[in-house]
């Protein structure tokens, strides 16, 4: 195929399109600070619920976002609560997404939805019962950005895809909750999901996983190198750490051109697509917002509930099951050569 002469223009939803649910929050953290701050910032999808173990955390929450209700337990059965984003430590995930399908309730789950393919493989069958709709808070694959890439991708703009090279690192002092194997801790669960993500998003499902890790001072898995192989000749060499800072960038290479994505590459920010003659560019531009694009996540999910679909089109089940597999194999794999 001939290079593009213009990048395609990214999916949008027509906000006619999206309804204003009303959401609770559970697990009131670092991360939960951002997204209700990009949902209460740019949406018009309503917080009105926060919900921790700690009722005195819940509520000083509650009164730094303007949310109505803190709860310390029960938030999934309030008559006021639509939907709920879950964002305790990933050992907690499958528990209290338990509880929301339980209560008929449509569940957004921060990355990695699970700990485990196993609990994944639990937790779709529990929505199915009760015919509730899941989801992967996996904001990357919700970015206008990465509509652009998988359209490139999709119309075989730098031709098949023969290798992904990507790297997560960043330092964490030894009390960082990521250094806590109770709380489910090493980088293969947080940073890792995205270059893991990137790589069976582009690439699917990996014949042979090879990894080597090497622990943290706390036992936890410090860093992890990882080769996922495909037979028809395709590979991906992944990098996650958290022992240090790494420029965080991803390049997709074909055999007629490669795209090329700064750092931090799954956040918003820019890419460049380069014909194998290297004369032929075209850019991506946009700021680098950071987590402000955590709200096409919610915006996306909202659209999903009022199409009434039980997954998400973008980042559906099969998907975050596939890289939660790949992820338990690299673990696996890594750990035989400590």
């Amino acid at each position: 195929m001939p290079f593009p002469s213009a990048l395609p223009e990214p999916d949008r939803l027509d906000p006619a399109s999206i309804p204003s649910l009303r959401w609770g929050v559970i697990g009131p953290g670092w991360i939960a600070e951002r997204f209700v701050m990009a949902v209460q910032r740019f949406t018009r999808q309503k917080i009105m619920g926060v919900e921790s173990r700690d009722a005195a955390r819940a509520s000083e929450f509650a009164r730094r976002f303007a949310i109505p209700h803190a709860f310390d337990g029960g938030m999934s059965d309030h008559s006021e609560i639509d939907a709920v984003y879950i964002a305790t430590p990933h050992p907690f995930h499958f528990d209290m997404a338990r509880r929301a399908l339980e209560s008929g309730k449509p569940v957004l789950v921060e990355k990695p939805i699970c700990v485990s393919a196993v609990e994944l493989e639990a937790l779709i069958v529990l929505a199915r019962k009760h015919d509730v709709f899941l989801m992967e808070a996996y904001w990357t694959d919700f970015l206008p950005k990465f509509s652009v890439l998988r359209k490139l991708l999709r119309d075989r703009a730098i031709g098949e895809v023969t290798s992904i090279l990507a790297d997560h690192g960043e330092f964490f002092p030894p009390d960082h909750r990521i250094m806590r194997a109770d709380l489910g801790g090493g980088p293969m669960l947080d940073l890792g999901t995205y270059v893991v993500g990137l790589a069976t998003g582009i690439l699917g499902r990996p014949d042979h996983v090879m990894a080597q890790t090497i622990p943290a001072q706390t036992g936890v898995d410090g860093q992890t190198g990882m080769i996922l192989h495909y037979r028809k000749g395709a590979q991906a060499v992944l990098h996650t750490t958290l022992l240090s800072h790494t420029p965080c960038q991803a390049v997709i290479t074909g055999r007629e051109g490669m795209i090329t994505i700064a750092g931090k590459f799954f956040t918003p920010g820019p890419f460049v697509v380069r014909a194998n003659d290297l004369s032929t560019h075209l850019v991506f531009d946009e700021p680098c917002s950071s987590y402000d694009g955590l709200h096409y996540q919610v915006e996306h999910m909202a659209w999903c509930i009022g199409q009434g679909l039980k997954q998400s089109p973008v980042r559906s089940l099969p998907a975050s099951l596939l890289a939660l597999e790949t992820m338990d194999r690299a673990r696996e794999a890594g750990r035989l050569f400590r």
